[in-house]
């Protein structure tokens, strides 16, 4: 249930030296926090979600952007920061709600 949630939901997968990111949130969520250990070294990992409506995710290890929506992992004792922004792709009827009349 536990691996359901990660993977489903929170959207991280592991895959051998990585960590794949394709977060599903709920529209009411504006993130999460998660700290993450790969052998000997923790990544402090922050998802937020935001309502802009591109439908992009963006991934940033230690203040570097890093493609294809992965977290590259390595063993090197040291504390990791990872910022992860996830922008929701509105529906039509949300979009309509928040267009002032």
């Amino acid at each position: 249930m536990y691996q359901l949630i990660v993977d489903s939901l929170l959207g991280l997968s592991l895959e051998v030296d990585k960590l794949r990111v394709n977060p599903c949130l709920p529209a009411e969520w504006e993130g999460f926090e998660l700290d993450y250990r790969y052998r000997e070294t923790v990544y402090r990992i922050k998802v937020r979600q935001v309502p802009d409506g591109h439908g992009r995710t963006v991934v940033l290890v230690d203040g570097v952007e890093q493609p294809g929506q992965v977290i590259p992992l390595v063993n090197d004792r040291r504390e990791h920061r990872v910022k992860i922004t996830k922008s929701a792709v509105m529906r039509a009827e949300a979009a309509k709600e928040s267009t002032p009349l």
